[in-house]
Formats: structure tokens, C-alpha cells, sequence
């Protein structure tokens, strides 16, 4: 709200190899998201595993303690959880790899395949929090988390259970992701500005997010803090191109999520924005937005918060669905930074400087390469 955000320059070394470099922008997270874990475990549990999974750890441990769910160990252990992450333990690959290639060993360290593997982040908070319900790894790139979140949903409608630990986590700052990013010539040199004129590209951030989802009853009977209801998800899958977005099943993820909700499309609505900042992406996603609300687009708000915390890959869209959330609840809508003017093929509401809303329902979209399409929808708490 504050105009903030968490993307400076930086500087990553192949490891050993200070010659191999990528310099360029990035939105790390900070060091001090971590210090929490400290009070709560000991330094081997926390330096034994791969940074996404420390980044899932610490932001499941803010949750449960926001929930409540940390002092009751009996309701805790009967929990689900279902986590998303596109890369799994980027870092963990590296120095694997680092140590063979570069520095000519013979073998790797005893851990590297369980510390990168996708599911490390929810074996280990099974572990850490002891959690011994239903444990999945969701990954489908840039849509893991949201994907997470809308199987979490529909798992406590299924009756299957009352809690589900969900969101997502990556930390892909690492040499060799970089430069893959780099190839797909889809980074930006300065600054995430989605639909801005002027977008250059993405910029790739790390970290994680966490929500608790919980049935109503079950929360209302313990005394559960309750944001927002989450009340719809809709996912569809492009089957046309592993890099270029389309449109219409973007926007047919819209309408499912709006039917699964069972709501109007024409209620003022918070849009947290997919919003990558590229160029095809952006235009891609303005269009689906301008299909799924023919009529209704110019009473919503569209908010894009990669321009701050930049692409979290599969965090992101859990914490854009947290953002959101969040927003509702302060009735303040965060701005886009780095906005240099309107591209008209972008034309959409959008939120340039901190706003009030009225708005009590929120939409957020993920569109993950391999066109892989997921969107969610909350709305303010009443009871």
C-alpha cells in the first residue's frame, strides 16, 4: 500500500565459479522471514532442507499460529495438507550438480535427491508440525499453489476432512534457473510493470504463502479467526501451446470458478491479476478478462502484485489470493508499481495508486506455462 516493494538488483554466481554470473533484478526474500522458525525448531531442522522448504515452513508457521492451530496438537495431527511448488529445491539441483561438474567428485551429498524433490516442502511440514492427514505436492508451474488451494477446497466439501494446510512455495533465485529464465527472453532489466506500455518482461521472486482453509462449522465451534470464504475455483487447460497463453480457456477458467461460486459476473470484484509484466502474457490475459466480464469489466478493480513481490512461480498464486484476501478485509486496494502509461490492448481497471474498495468479493487467476489455468474466488466473511 505503501508503494514497497521487494525487487532490487542482484547478483547470482555459479557456485564456485565466481567467473559464471547472472546479474540483473530480483525480489528475494528477506532474511528475517526465517527468524520465526527459530523460536520453534532447532537449527538442524532448519538447515537441512532446501530454501523453498524453509520458505514453506515459515509461512505455515505464521498461519497456524494466526489459526490457533499450533497450541491444539490432537486437531493438528488430523489436518491435510495439499502445497503446490513449480521447481522444487532449485538450490539442493545446483549444489548437486556443482560438486560434479565443476568441482569433479565422484558422488553427491547423501541428501540432495530428498531435499529437491517437489514433495520435500510437505514431507517436511508434516514433520515439523506433525501433521499425519492426507499429505499431496501439487505442481503445475505458475498455477501449483492456486491449483492447491482449489483441490484443498473441494476436499473439504467432499467431506474428506475439516482442515487443510495449503498455498505454495519456490525459491528459484539460483544461478542456473536464472539463466533459463533469461533464455526465454521473458526478464525484465529493471522493474515488473504489468499492462503498463513500457512492461519489459518479469522479474523472478521467491517465498511462500500459507493459508489455513477450514469448514465453517469446525472454525466457528473453536473460535477461528475467519478472513473470507473461499467460495468457487475453476481450472481449465489451454491444450494448445507450452508458452503462449489462450485467451479463451483463460477466461472459460473465470466463468467455472464464477459458476462453481455461484455467483454474477457483474458485482464489483477485486481482480488480482495474473499480470507477469510480458508483453503476450499481459495483452493474453486483458483480453480473457475483457470475455469473461463483457459487460461488467469497468465496475471491478484489477490489482497486480508481481510488480512487488515479482514471479514466486509456485507461491504466487497463493500469495496473490492472500493479498487479495487481505485487501478485502482492509477494504484498500494496493496500487501496480512501476506504471509508465496505458497500452491499449491492456485497457482494464486498474488500481495506479492505494484506493478504498467497497468490493466483498475477490478473483484471482493463475495462468501457468503449458497452459495450465486456475482461478479462485473469496468473498468477505459474513455470519
Amino acid at each position: 500500500m505503501e508503494g514497497g516493494g521487494a525487487i532490487r538488483p542482484i547478483t547470482q554466481f555459479a557456485e564456485g565459479q565466481q567467473e559464471l554470473s547472472f546479474q540483473g533484478v530480483g525480489a528475494p526474500a528477506s532474511p528475517d522471514a526465517l527468524e520465526a522458525l527459530s523460536a520453534h525448531f532447532d537449527d538442524k531442522q532448519i538447515s537441512s532442507v532446501d530454501p523453498f522448504s524453509r520458505f514453506a515452513a515459515a509461512a505455515t508457521l505464521e498461519a497456524l499460529l494466526d489459526s490457533g492451530l499450533l497450541q491444539e496438537k490432537p486437531l493438528l495431527s488430523q489436518a491435510a495438507i495439499i502445497y503446490g511448488s513449480a521447481s522444487g529445491g532449485n538450490a539442493s539441483i545446483e549444489a548437486g550438480y556443482s560438486r560434479v561438474f565443476f568441482s569433479r567428485l565422484p558422488n553427491l551429498h547423501p541428501m540432495t535427491i530428498p531435499r529437491y524433490m517437489s514433495s520435500a516442502a510437505v514431507s517436511h511440514l508434516s514433520m515439523l508440525f506433525g501433521i499425519r492427514g492426507h499429505c499431496l505436492a501439487v505442481s503445475s508451474a505458475c498455477a501449483s499453489s492456486a491449483h492447491a488451494i482449489g483441490e484443498a477446497v473441494h476436499f473439504i466439501r467432499a467431506g474428506r476432512g475439516s482442515i487443510v494446510i495449503s498455498g505454495g512455495s519456490d525459491a528459484s533465485l539460483t544461478f542456473g534457473s536464472l539463466l533459463g529464465w533469461k533464455a526465454l527472453q521473458a526478464m525484465a532489466p529493471d522493474a515488473c510493470r504489468p499492462f503498463s506500455a513500457e512492461r519489459k518482461g518479469m522479474v523472478i521472486g521467491e517465498g511462500a504463502a500459507t493459508l489455513v482453509l477450514e469448514e465453517e462449522t469446525h472454525a466457528l465451534k473453536r473460535g477461528a479467526r475467519i478472513y473470507a470464504e473461499v467460495c468457487g475455483s475453476g481450472s481449465t487447460a489451454d491444450a494448445r501451446h507450452i508458452t503462449q497463453p489462450d485467451p479463451e480457456n483463460a477466461a472459460s477458467a473465470i466463468k467455472a470458478a464464477h459458476v462453481d461460486a455461484g455467483f454474477l459476473v457483474d458485482a464489483p470484484i477485486l481482480i488480482s491479476a495474473h499480470g507477469t509484466g510480458t508483453r503476450l502474457n499481459d495483452r493474453s490475459e486483458a483480453l480473457a478478462l475483457r470475455m469473461a466480464y463483457p459487460e461488467s469489466l469497468h465496475r471491478h478493480r484489477v490489482i497486480a502484485t508481481k510488480s512487488a513481490h515479482g514471479h514466486m512461480l509456485g507461491a504466487t498464486g497463493a500469495m496473490e489470493f492472500l493479498l487479495a484476501i487481505v485487501a478485502l478485509n482492509e477494504k484498500a486496494a494496493p496500487p501496480i508499481l512501476g506504471y509508465l502509461g496505458p497500452d491499449p490492448e491492456c485497457d482494464l481497471p486498474l488500481v495506479l495508486a492505494p484506493e478504498p474498495i467497497a468490493c466483498e468479493i475477490a478473483m484471482s487467476a493463475s495462468f501457468a506455462f503449458g497452459g495450465l489455468n486456475s482461478v479462485l474466488i473469496a468473498k468477505t466473511y459474513r455470519h
